[in-house]
């Protein structure tokens, strides 16, 4: 993810503006991105969310669930995948064994096809519902 000194963003940009971030993306990544970014909406509705214009990132929850700031999520595009990390993600009971990566605190899911989106819907819905009640 880019740094907000350097990359302008858009704070809560509608599906069209998403769009034209990743328009450089193939058709199914895209259409992925947008599909996780719903699920991400349809489990936060009030979440505050903005996008990086220069690589796609989408922060969700800066300063309003805490975490110094940072929030409490953000999803990118790849070629192959889109990733929805969670920046607390090691305090985030992962029934379904979903989150990956070996940081310090950060965990991710790779989504990689509209069909594992499908099938991962429930768990990754657990996932930001208990990310967005983490506390500092």
């Amino acid at each position: 993810m880019g740094s907000s000194k350097t990359h302008s963003h858009i704070e809560r940009p509608a599906e069209e503006q998403l769009r034209a971030v990743v328009e450089n993306k193939h058709p199914v990544i895209r259409e992925l991105y947008l599909a996780t970014h719903q699920l991400v909406l349809e489990t936060l509705p009030d979440v505050v969310f903005s996008v990086d214009c220069h690589d796609g990132a989408i922060g969700y929850g800066a300063r309003q669930y805490g975490y110094n700031g940072w929030g409490m999520a953000a999803l990118a595009p790849y070629t192959n995948w889109v990733s929805l990390a969670f920046l607390r993600g090691t305090a985030l009971d992962d029934p379904a064994g979903l989150l990956e990566g070996t940081g310090g605190s950060v965990r991710h899911v790779k989504v990689r096809s509209p069909e594992q989106l499908e099938d991962l819907r429930g768990p990754l819905r657990g996932l930001v519902e208990a990310a967005s009640q983490l506390n500092p």
